[in-house]
C-alpha cells in the first residue's frame, strides 16, 4: 500500500493537487494533506509517507528545509511543485536527490505519469525487501496506522461535518469495524470524541478572541446550529460559552 502525503499553504492548491490525483487513479491508496512544513513534520511520523509532493514557499520552514529534515525522518522521495522558474531552486532540489521539479499550474497529465512512474519504482523496492525479510506487516501494526489515519482526519476536518462512514470511506473500511475499532483504543465513541475535541477549539478560541460572536465561534469549530454549540458546550464545560470567555476576562 502506497502512500502520498502533499505539502502546500494555499488550500485550494492543495486541495486541486488532490484531486487532480484522485482522478487519475494512481497507485497511491492513502493520501493525507499537510498545510505548511511544519504540520507536514508532525504527520511524518505516523503516516511514514513513501512520497512526498512538496511547495517551496511556505510560512515557518520552506520546502527546502523541510525536505533536509523530512529525511532526517527516513523519508527517501519528494516532488517540488513551485511557481518560481528559479534555477538556484532547481539546483538545490537535484542536491537533495529530488526525484522532479515541476512548475505551477500542474499539468495533471505529466503529474500522473510521473506518480506512476516513482510507484513502479516503490513497488518494486517493497518487493524486494519483502522476499529479503520474508516478514509481512502484522495486523496490529495496520490497526495503529489506521487509528493514525483516523485521528488525522479527524483533526484536519472537526470543523466540517464529518461522519463515522466518511473516516471509513478514506480509508476503505466498513464503518461498523472503523467504529468498533475506535471505540476500544480511544475508549470513546466517534461522536463524543469529535464533541470533545471541538469544545476544546471553541476553549481555545473563546480564550483567545473578545470580539468574535459565538455563532461564529459555533460555525468555526463545526457546529451550524449555534443552539447545540451552547448546548454540548454546556454540558462539557459546566458554563456557557458566554460565561467561559467573561470568566477568562477576570482571570
Amino acid at each position: 500500500m502506497l502512500k502520498l502525503m502533499i505539502v502546500d499553504d494555499e488550500p485550494i492548491i492543495l486541495e486541486g493537487i488532490r484531486d487532480m490525483i484522485v482522478e487519475e487513479n494512481t497507485p497511491f491508496e492513502k493520501m493525507i494533506l499537510a498545510y505548511d512544513g511544519i504540520d507536514a513534520l508532525e504527520k511524518i511520523d505516523f503516516f511514514q509517507p513513501d512520497l512526498i509532493i512538496t511547495d517551496i514557499h511556505m510560512p515557518g520552514i520552506d520546502g527546502l528545509e523541510f525536505i533536509k529534515q523530512a529525511q532526517l525522518k527516513k523519508v527517501k522521495r519528494f516532488i517540488i511543485l513551485t511557481g518560481h522558474d528559479v534555477f538556484e531552486y532547481a539546483r538545490k532540489a537535484i542536491h537533495l536527490q529530488v526525484v522532479d521539479y515541476m512548475l505551477k499550474p500542474v499539468n495533471q497529465r505529466e503529474l500522473a505519469e510521473l506518480l506512476k512512474k516513482v510507484a513502479l519504482t516503490l513497488i518494486e523496492e517493497k518487493q524486494h525487501s519483502a522476499e529479503s525479510s520474508g516478514l509481512s506487516d502484522s495486523a496490529a501494526s495496520q490497526q495503529n496506522e489506521n487509528i493514525s489515519l483516523m485521528m488525522a482526519y479527524i483533526e484536519t476536518n472537526f470543523m466540517k461535518d464529518i461522519s463515522l462512514p466518511d473516516i471509513a470511506a478514506n480509508l476503505n473500511l466498513h464503518p461498523s469495524y472503523v467504529g468498533q475499532m475506535f471505540k476500544r483504543e480511544t475508549g470513546h465513541t466517534f461522536v463524543k470524541y469529535v464533541n470533545e475535541l471541538r469544545i476544546e477549539k471553541a476553549k481555545k478560541l473563546l480564550e483567545g478572541t473578545k470580539d468574535i460572536p459565538l455563532d461564529k465561534i459555533a460555525k468555526c469549530v463545526g457546529y451550524d446550529n449555534s443552539r447545540t454549540f451552547y448546548k454540548i458546550f454546556r454540558k462539557s464545560v459546566g458554563v456557557t460559552p458566554g460565561e467561559y470567555r467573561k470568566s477568562g476576562d477576570q482571570k
